[in-house]
């Protein structure tokens, strides 16, 4: 069962061929997605590691369909945001972010069941682990890293990352449940959030989607770099900005899961991360 309350981090250390879950009771104001990924950033900032969060909605709510993936090149700090089923599988592993670090000896492959993580050597057919339906798998074949057999990141940076660590896939498997606090307000909001597909900034088409959206755009397969800091913190698609950066839907999408976030919680969260910005 997922728990609200808490921040879970899955920490991976290649060099030690080590994982941990970590559980935080001091991260929720950074929500999650980018807020709490540079938040990470900061706490593992000698490490150069590779962080990819969540946010509270994703799992859950349309269009809410990214992955936030923060990490540190060329002593720049980079956002870029990744589609297709990978925040899904993370939400429901029971993680709010998985942060990796050090350097495998040889080439590896990370296997990820809910908040276990076991370190693979590199003749491991990726596609032979993880629960099929319940799972995303990510392929690095020299070039891109490549999620669901479709989706990328826009630049190399994760691509640079995972040539640094030794990562040849990932395979991330999430099985855990949770059930709305309020059912019938998080129905409702579902589907008046979904019959509002025409305010996106893209049109419908016939390409594979991310999770919990109805789309099929063209623009999916290619990711999103930086933006507005609500948004990447929850993290939704940019082409639903006008859904979420709106305070009061937000508010009531947190609610009706049952997130104790106040509205100024929510106006605050930009400050919160500027402050951390400026501290890596």
């Amino acid at each position: 069962m997922i728990d609200l309350s808490i921040k879970k981090i899955l920490d991976i250390d290649l060099e030690k061929q080590e994982a941990e879950a970590k559980s935080f009771t001091d991260l929720n104001s950074y929500f999650g997605g980018t807020g709490l990924g540079l938040r990470l950033l900061e706490m593992y900032s000698d490490k150069n590691p590779i962080i990819i969060s969540v946010g509270p909605l994703n799992g859950f709510f349309p269009f809410t369909s990214k992955a936030s993936i923060v990490l540190i090149d060329e002593g720049a700090v980079e956002d870029i945001y990744l589609g297709g089923s990978l925040s899904t599988r993370i939400k429901f592993a029971g993680l709010d972010s998985i942060v990796i670090h050090g350097v495998a000896k040889e080439k590896t492959v990370i296997e990820i069941q809910n908040s276990a993580a076991f370190l693979r050597e590199e003749s491991t057919d990726v596609w032979s682990l993880g629960l099929p339906g319940k799972r995303t798998i990510m392929e690095f074949d020299g070039k891109k890293v490549i999620s669901d057999q479709y989706f990328t990141t826009p630049e190399n940076y994760l691509e640079k990352k995972f040539i640094e660590k030794n990562i040849k896939g990932i395979s991330i498997t999430g099985t855990e449940i949770y059930s709305p606090k309020n059912f019938d307000d998080y129905e409702n909001l579902y589907e008046e959030i979904l019959s509002r597909k025409n305010e996106l900034g893209v049109e419908p088409g016939g390409y594979p989607s991310c999770s919990g959206c109805p789309m099929g755009c063209g623009k999916s397969k290619i990711g999103e770099i930086g933006g507005n800091i609500l948004l990447n913190s929850l993290v939704a698609c940019q082409y639903a900005d006008k859904i979420y950066t709106d305070i009061g839907t937000v508010f009531s999408c947190l609610n009706s899961l049952g997130y104790g976030y106040t509205h100024e919680d929510i106006e605050n969260l930009p400050a919160l991360v500027e402050k951390t910005i400026r501290k890596i």
